[in-house]
């Protein structure tokens, strides 16, 4: 089996992650696809960032949701990995990032960090649209009601969709269990899950109904080997893919 490797908020171990600097230098690795955070400002713009908070690739003690476009867009990035050596970077939105992607041959991985409505996924897809980007993009997200609202409401093609299991505080810990399995199955949904809350048990009910298992973050290659010939994943989340 082919395993997919997706590389986590673009190189992010040579780049500060999410930037476009770091999304280009994936585009020239070998991996499948390459991930991105979004969230919406105040003015209805999507942006990348992993975090809400933009103190710490930003140093500033500002929200991404709660200023506009405007007032961030010209914000350096100070934090993340070879900031130093990169170039000036700021503020990355998902045009940019899918701007970068449709020149590449690469998947468009995108998280959702919020929850939106119909309105608004539906403005994130028309976008995608915009790019050409339809049929090589893949959502995923821990928010279980955008997930299904794509899924069901707006009709996105279900094996493009995958539930992030283990990103919160409430199921950091929690392993993945038969009831999530059942309910994912049920939707005809994929799991992204933290890889050491999963199991070889619920990886095999998941691929006995057609269904994709990605898991994050691997940074070694025991772990690697681990999820791909222990648990047989069948997408791997990596901030370094050149590894």
């Amino acid at each position: 089996m082919e395993v997919r490797r997706i590389a986590h908020r673009g190189l992010s171990a040579w780049a500060p992650e999410n930037t476009e600097v770091s999304f280009r230098l994936a585009t020239e690795c070998d991996c499948y696809g390459i991930e991105c955070d979004i969230w919406r400002t105040l003015d209805g713009t999507f942006v990348v960032s992993h975090d809400e908070s933009m103190k710490k690739m930003y140093g500033v003690r500002k929200n991404v949701t709660e200023c506009t476009y405007e007032e961030i867009r010209s914000l350096p990035v100070t934090g993340g990995n070879a900031v130093e050596e990169s170039p000036t970077q700021h503020i990355c939105t998902l045009h940019r990032y899918l701007g970068v992607l449709s020149k590449s041959d690469k998947m468009a991985v995108i998280e959702l960090k919020e929850e939106l409505e119909n309105r608004e996924l539906q403005s994130i897809i028309d976008i995608i649209n915009s790019y050409g980007m339809y049929d090589r993009t893949i959502f995923i997200s821990g928010l279980a009601k955008s997930v299904l609202r794509l899924r069901h409401d707006l009709c996105f093609p279900k094996e493009r969709l995958q539930y992030v299991h283990g990103a919160r505080p409430r199921d950091a810990y929690v392993p993945v269990n038969d009831d999530l399995i059942s309910r994912l199955i049920h939707h005809g949904i994929g799991l992204d899950s933290r890889y050491t809350l999963l199991s070889e048990k619920h990886v095999d009910r998941m691929h006995d109904e057609g269904l994709l298992v990605n898991v994050w973050t691997i940074n070694t290659k025991k772990d690697y080997r681990m999820v791909t010939e222990d648990l047989g994943v069948d997408m791997v989340t990596m901030n370094d893919v050149k590894m």
